[in-house]
């Protein structure tokens, strides 16, 4: 499963794009370093990042943001992780949590259902960034080639709900670990890092 584009990552830009808080993207960033075994990097928002709309619906086409990722400049041996504020969906879902391609180069992840305050409940920016870590390390693992796995207690299997997304933890099946490049696997952390 390992190309050599993810074999090779020497780094995570985590890029803004939309609405999101400069305070969300260095928090992430940090959280995401403790797990990943190569630098996280936050960049500044580029303006050049254009959103389209599904028609007739409130939310950002996740496919079209991960083709505009995927053409922006990057240095060689870096992936780009999109993140926003903005609730992101595709046609055939009502909405995701985000989205990602093997080999694309980019990611795109939003913060939005991810916040428990979109759910009615206190905002918990430290839950968010928690769920976060661990939806970007799952779009990732989608980056490097793995599809979604059966064991639901795996990082990789499918979560379509935030409840689903919190019952699968933060750590890969050791199968697919076996299946990800070193630096996405990663130190192993304790449950409550995660």
């Amino acid at each position: 499963m390992e190309d050599e584009t993810a074999a090779g990552v020497e780094a995570l830009d985590l890029l803004p794009v939309g609405s999101l808080a400069p305070e969300a993207l260095h928090a992430v960033a940090a959280r995401l370093s403790r797990h990943v075994e190569v630098p996280c990097h936050p960049r500044p928002p580029s303006p050049h990042i254009p959103f389209k709309r599904l028609p007739d619906r409130p939310q950002v086409d996740a496919g079209a943001l991960l083709e505009t990722l995927r053409s922006q400049p990057r240095p060689p041996r870096r992936l780009l992780v999109g993140l926003t504020g903005d609730d992101l969906a595709v046609p055939v879902f009502t909405f995701v949590f985000g989205l990602s391609r093997a080999g694309a180069g980019a990611t795109i992840v939003s913060l939005a259902r991810l916040d428990p305050a979109f759910y009615g409940l206190p905002p918990d920016p430290d839950l968010r960034d928690r769920r976060a870590v661990a939806e970007i390390r799952h779009e990732l693992g989608h980056a490097c080639g793995l599809d979604h796995c059966t064991d639901r207690s795996c990082l990789m299997s499918f979560a379509g709900t935030i409840e689903k997304a919190d019952a699968r933890g933060g750590r890969f099946c050791p199968a697919c670990a076996e299946k990800l490049p070193r630096w996405l696997r990663g130190p192993s952390p304790p449950p409550d890092l995660v």
